[in-house]
């Protein structure tokens, strides 16, 4: 429930994910439930075979804490499992509604973001950072706002988390890995001139987990933005 509650506060569209990973985890426990056979709910234990490795579709849980559906009163489980379901049908139809257009917070950043690009802080720096500890969150901003800060101001944009592929708006002929983001976002201080020379384009806008959390330097960053919290 916390980790759900954490998901909300960080952005509509990761909490939006959870609740369908969840619906689906939900519904694929209930379809095993109904094709347990009755000869598996009155299938003694035998002792001698302890040993046995093959498992069969009746074992629930991770690799270290199994245990067999046999052993649970799986009608009442099913119960709470179908009002579980019904419950997140209900938020997943009140979340229906809101798409990046109507998605409050995701405006406001927009509206940070173009008094930043409008008024810089330290001379002409525009690099801003924005972080999130999500990385559904992080791919949801750079798909909304990469293709509108490049068409609306020339700027580029990047993304890097610890499970997703970086993105940039830059197109360059080798992979745009980790790396190569971070040099591009802070040309000065990780010797981007050294690494590419003859490239004039950097990355203005970083959208990045706590993948960047230790070890990096990025002092040419003027402007940071934690879009988890409330702000």
């Amino acid at each position: 429930g916390i980790n759900m509650l954490k998901r909300l506060e960080s952005s509509v569209n990761s909490f939006r994910l959870t609740i369908s990973r969840i619906q689906q985890l939900i519904a694929n426990m209930i379809e095993k439930i109904d094709s347990m056979t009755e000869e598996e709910y009155v299938e003694e234990f035998d002792f001698d075979d302890l040993d046995i490795e093959d498992e069969g579709d009746t074992i629930i849980g991770n690799k270290k804490n199994k245990i067999d559906l046999r052993d649970i009163d799986t009608i009442s489980w099913r119960r709470y499992l179908v009002a579980d379901k019904e419950r997140f049908d209900l938020l997943l139809l009140m979340l229906k509604d809101i798409n990046p257009e109507h998605d409050s917070k995701l405006q406001q950043l927009v509206c940070d973001l173009r008094e930043k690009f409008a008024h810089p802080i330290n001379g002409s720096n525009k690099k801003v950072l924005i972080f999130t500890a999500f990385a559904d969150t992080a791919d949801y901003l750079y798909k909304n706002l990469a293709p509108l800060i490049l068409e609306k101001t020339g700027l580029h944009s990047a993304m890097v988390s610890g499970t997703i592929e970086a993105k940039s708006t830059i197109k360059l002929k080798q992979k745009m890995d980790f790396n190569t983001v971070l040099t591009l976002f802070s040309p000065v201080s990780k010797e981007k001139d050294v690494l590419f020379p003859g490239l004039k384009d950097e990355i203005d806008v970083l959208i990045a987990t706590d993948c960047i959390s230790e070890g990096q330097n990025l002092q040419d960053c003027d402007y940071l933005i934690n879009y988890d919290i409330h702000w």
